[in-house]
């Protein structure tokens, strides 16, 4: 009988529904394969609920990651293992196999066994802005794809680093046979729209140039035929119009036309707000502070709201929509009206999800993500609120007051109970903000009725009910409305938030006269012409609130005009954050603030080099101008493009980019806080009998300056000693907490054990999310702390290390003795260099350390428990990160001859222990680790069996 090989397709996707590729691409693939295993990357347009009615076996990642595709490849990779195929197969969302694909794939299949090849390349067919004609010049019928695999034992991609451009295929493919048996048809070339979605996401991953770039849409070359008619699956064929050339301009023209559909937020954040700027500004900086805003937008609704605070939001760039009741409407009972102002929300949202908040909630790290990663397509989720008790909780719901409006807020107490308070759970029903709900399923059950519902009434045409009367509210109505079309209400535990409760309902109405600051300054060389005209380029200016209009009548026109300007603003406007300026005729005014540099003439074109304007392009934090022309002269900058008139359409544009920019300088100095306030670091010390070089490790961490929350945590694993004396000398200074773990040694003579046991301690008694670990020997030159820590604060999978040395012979250490602290530079120079590669002082992410378990507590002979963790945290997919941080490892004698002959059988132990568990990552499973406790630590050490 013929064997029939079981073949599994893997496919990476993101939103491919938008682009119509996800329903071809499925009923295409699904007849010729046994299995199909998806990633989808991220997908808020509907592909991941789409794949989930086709396939059992789809991987999710809640955050896009385009430039990971190779580690995505071996995620599906491990998965489609699971299926044990004889062959995989990997095809994108926008491709088809040629027609007899089934047939003829097996036929492959038995070549490759036959002949011991690894694996099949296939040929790709690029249809160019048609379905039916493929594009041939300029390497378009050059590509050959490795597409079939077969599976061996050790299949695998070995280096998974990100990058764009990199081989999607497994390391260990070698031996390859070539076909045109089967083909790839591909349709992501097929029309402007997915033409332009390609070459604005690769420009903003930084590709350049024509090669890596602009050959997607250059068409000066191009040349097509017409693809065979039986090469295409059923129902694929389409007879269409060959597809004329369009000039580079024209290209970039239709480029231009998808920006916003390519770049438009995948959430909307909406609140709303009617009386208190307080409040405005207490929940827009909430949300920052504790949102990732990538893919997100945030925007207020101005619900019959005060002059103020629409002057408010007016003036700061923030932004809103202004939502206005009938005089009718105004008089009903007020949570009508608010009902109408969500809904008229999320028909203004541009993201697939909605985010409804109140502006009288707080928010906790990671709220809004985890919303997001317990979303599976057949809910909508709200957070767990923790409530101050002005009014009762609903299910779910907490009641501890840590504050009844924004100026008694007790923040850092709420983190730390949010901390303890939090679990991966997820559960039915609940409260009701913050919700997170796709936009289509909102829209399609008619969102939110107008106000609360008399009971027994039609849901679908609610009566309403006046205030008094007993009522459903209309959350838990929108919510049994959902039931019908399938989609379940549930809380995220790990979600928290804060309701204050009647918030800005309870509060003052602000002021009318809020003085707002200048926040942009317009500079140019001089706002009017020779003959009095307006100058084009100023058109704009009558429409930017909080601005102001310098020139050189203004700021003075003798010598350094942009010195004056810059000396004129700060005199004058101290608090502009925004410099709108002209990119040729003036130097850059103030890099310090962030600069717009707007380009209209173009110099390139003209044949006329200006120095000055190039000098500017560089320098500017964003670039206009008014033509795709000029922008196609300066191809190696990132230009938005305004028409230069004074239409409606580029005062939005305008408006719209200053909100952007309001929004990027809003995510930076939430960042900048965030770095000092968000994070605590954990220092942990662990000594064994090493209390004369503990004291000047102490020491020389007291000197330094720490720009964040921290606590230190001496272990002494040792001997009831001068540990703690030494440590109470720096209790204060260095908000220092001591542990003895050595009970096993109060009988008798001390026991020594890997350092690793009081490390696992020191870390489960600790409470910062960035843990720096330190041996007692490390003396500490400079700011090591803040050295070692910058770089995990923006990424957890960093390891930061110093630069390190090893007083092998003691002279720096009699040096330091001799001096009370000081040393000799010429001593430290002559130390040799130390490996800091192992964790003699490290820093890194808490979750890190936590997410393989910690040292491996079965190390209870000698050596090798470093390696082994180091092994274990390079393999989870942490890098090294070389920091300026300067240490030096001072002396202490070495047990010479110690590993001669193989080594003691301590020695022995852990290194079968080290080579037996390599590639297992996770350790201490299924039993506590990093006990402190006198019960736990009076218990005798582990036998070596």
């Amino acid at each position: 009988m013929k064997k029939i090989y079981k073949i599994v397709c893997i496919c990476q996707i993101y939103n491919e529904l938008c682009k119509d590729n996800l329903e071809r691409f499925v009923n295409k693939i699904l007849p010729v394969v046994s299995d199909l295993v998806v990633y989808d990357d991220g997908s808020t347009d509907g592909s991941y609920e789409y794949m989930l009615k086709k396939t059992p076996y789809v991987l999710r990642g809640t955050k896009n990651d385009f430039v990971n595709e190779r580690s995505h490849k071996q995620l599906l990779l491990q998965e489609a293992l699971k299926l044990n195929p004889d062959f995989i197969l990997w095809l994108d969302a926008d491709e088809v196999l040629t027609a007899n694909a089934a047939e003829k794939l097996q036929e492959l299949c038995a070549q490759c066994e036959q002949n011991h090849y690894d694996a099949v390349n296939m040929h790709e067919l690029n249809l160019w802005r048609s379905y039916s004609w493929q594009r041939l010049d300029s390497l378009y019928d050059k590509g050959w794809f490795c597409r079939l695999w077969r599976v061996v034992p050790g299949i695998c991609f070995n280096d998974t680093k990100p990058g764009l451009h990199q081989p999607l295929f497994p390391s260990t493919i070698r031996n390859v046979m070539w076909t045109l048996d089967v083909q790839v048809i591909h349709y992501g070339f097929s029309s402007r729209q997915r033409l332009a979605y390609k070459y604005l996401v690769y420009r903003s991953h930084g590709q350049r140039g024509y090669d890596m770039l602009d050959r997607l849409i250059s068409e000066e070359k191009l040349v097509v035929s017409k693809v065979p008619q039986e090469l295409f699956p059923e129902g694929l064929w389409l007879d269409d119009d060959e597809p004329k050339p369009l000039t580079f301009t024209e290209s970039l023209a239709y480029v231009e036309e998808y920006r916003a559909e390519v770049f438009k937020p995948r959430f909307s954040i909406a609140c709303l707000v009617y009386k208190s700027v307080e409040w405005l500004k207490f929940v827009y900086d909430q949300v920052f502070k504790y949102t990732d805003m990538t893919n997100k937008e945030f925007f207020f609704v101005a619900n019959d709201a005060t002059s103020a605070v629409l002057s408010y939001l007016k003036d700061n760039y923030i932004p809103h929509y202004v939502f206005t009741n009938t005089p009718e409407q105004q008089q009903e009972w007020y949570v009508n009206n608010v009902y109408r102002a969500y809904n008229f929300a999320a028909s203004k949202a541009q993201g697939d999800f909605v985010v409804f908040i109140n502006s009288d909630m707080a928010f906790t790290p990671g709220w809004l993500d985890n919303l997001w990663k317990a979303y599976n397509g057949e809910n909508c989720v709200t957070s767990r609120l923790v409530e101050s008790g002005k009014l009762r909780s609903g299910q779910y719901g907490v009641e501890s007051d840590f504050g009844r409006d924004y100026s008694s807020y007790q923040e850092k107490e709420f983190q730390l109970y949010a901390r303890e308070l939090t679990e991966s759970k997820l559960l039915d029903g609940g409260l009701f903000m913050p919700l997170l709900i796709r936009k289509e399923h909102f829209e399609r059950v008619g969102g939110y009725p107008e106000g609360q519902v008399v009971i027994g009434s039609d849901y679908n045409h609610p009566v309403i009910a006046r205030f008094g009367e007993a009522c459903i509210s209309g959350d838990t109505v929108l919510m049994l409305k959902l039931q019908t079309i399938g989609i379940k209400h549930q809380t995220a535990f790990d979600s928290l938030a804060y309701h204050f409760q009647w918030g800005e309902l309870d509060s003052s109405q602000t002021a009318e006269a809020v003085i707002e600051k200048i926040k942009v300054a317009v500079c140019n060389d001089f706002v009017t012409g020779s003959i009095g005209e307006e100058v084009e380029r100023n058109f704009h200016l009558e429409s930017l609130p909080a601005s102001v209009s310098i020139d050189r009548d203004v700021a003075g026109a003798k010598e350094d005009y942009a010195g004056n300007v810059r000396n004129y603003i700060q005199e004058h406007y101290p608090e502009v954050e925004v410099i709108l300026q002209n990119a040729t005729f003036i130097n850059m005014v103030d890099e310090s603030r962030y600069t717009i540099a707007f380009l209209q003439d173009n110099i390139r074109s003209m044949g006329r080099p200006n120095t000055q304007h190039e000098e500017n392009l560089r320098r500017a934090d964003k670039l206009v101008t008014d033509s795709v022309q000029t922008a196609q002269s300066y191809p190696e900058y990132d230009f938005e493009i305004i028409p230069g008139s004074r239409d409606q359409d580029a005062r939005q544009k305008w408006s719209g980019l200053l909100m952007d920019v309001f929004k990027e300088l809003m995510i930076k100095k939430a960042n900048d806080k965030r770095e000092t306030e968000q994070h605590k670091v954990s220092i942990i010390i662990t000594t064994f009998q090493r209390t004369h070089l503990l004291k000047w490790g102490l020491y020389s961490l007291s000197l330094q300056t720490i720009p964040f929350e921290f606590e230190t945590i001496v272990v002494n694993d040792g001997l009831q000693d001068e540990t703690e004396e030494i440590c109470n000398g720096f209790k204060e200074k260095l908000n220092l907490k001591y542990l003895f773990t050595g009970q096993r040694n109060l009988q008798g003579d001390p026991v020594w054990r890997v350092p690793g046991f009081a490390l696992n301690i020191g870390v489960k008694q600790s409470s910062g999310d960035i843990l720096v670990m330190c041996c007692a020997e490390m003396f500490h030159f400079n700011q090591t702390i803040a050295q070692l820590t910058k770089p995990i604060l923006n990424n957890p999978k960093l390891l930061g290390i110093p630069i390190g040395k090893d007083d092998r012979h003691g002279a720096l250490l009699e040096c330091i003795n001799k001096h009370g602290g000081t040393f000799d530079l010429e001593a430290y120079n002559n130390c040799v260099d130390l490996d800091t590669r192992m964790p003699f002082l490290m820093a890194l992410h808490r979750s890190q350390f936590m997410e393989i378990g910690g040292y491996d507590e079965d190390f209870i002979g000698v050596a090798y428990d470093d390696r082994d963790f180091i092994d274990r945290l390079l393999r989870n997919g942490c890098n090294y990160c070389q920091t300026d941080a300067l240490t030096v490892h001072l002396y202490h004698p070495r047990a010479d001859g110690y590993y001669e002959g193989g080594g003691p059988p301590e020695w022995d132990y852990n290194k079968n222990v080290y080579f037996s568990r390599i590639g297992k990552i996770v350790r201490n499973e299924g039993r506590e680790w990093g006990i402190f406790s006198d019960e736990h630590l009076d218990k005798a050490d582990h036998k070596m069996d």
